[in-house]
């Protein structure tokens, strides 16, 4: 093969520069609605975190309230406390951090690993059956945790007159 007169060289074998262009421009628009989209996602689950945790505040306030002879308040801090945390789980403006900053343990860890279950299906397969074997124990032991409380509730078993 001879591009004019001469012969092939290794410039002539990479692809032109509009292509190269062309290809960096998507890779950018592509990441940058990944981006987009993400960031709609932890706004809204903020705002549902928001819809659910202002009448949760008004309910515990309350309840200090009423039992404020019996006890210290501490029903409105605890929603204050869950609200923190996750405020901190949802990050919503994580994605303006510096890229060589430490990673943390929030939605973004999620989203990546849900992104890996559904491009890499054999790594998937994996990560479904271990959250799998982590949901049924954790379902176990809900049902032995309930079983104990009922138990405790109604005290053990009367034998029959």
């Amino acid at each position: 093969m001879t591009r004019g007169a001469g012969p092939v060289t290794i410039l002539d074998a990479q692809p032109p520069i509009a292509t190269r262009m062309e290809k960096k421009q998507k890779e950018t628009a592509t990441h940058l609605i990944k981006s987009v989209a993400i960031l709609q996602l932890k706004v809204l689950l903020g705002a549902a975190r928001d819809l659910a945790v202002g009448p949760a505040a008004i309910a515990a306030a309350l309840a200090d309230l009423v039992l404020l002879k019996q006890q210290a308040p501490r029903f409105f801090a605890m929603v204050l406390k869950f609200g923190e945390r996750s405020d901190r789980y949802i990050d919503v403006w994580s994605g303006g951090r510096d890229p060589d900053e430490d990673p943390r343990e929030n939605i973004d860890t999620l989203i990546a690993r849900v992104e890996t279950v559904v491009r890499d299906p054999e790594v998937g397969a994996r990560q479904a059956r271990v959250l799998r074997r982590w949901a049924e124990r954790q379902a176990a032991r809900a049902k032995r945790r309930a079983a104990a409380e009922l138990s405790a509730r109604i005290g053990p078993p009367k034998p029959p007159a």
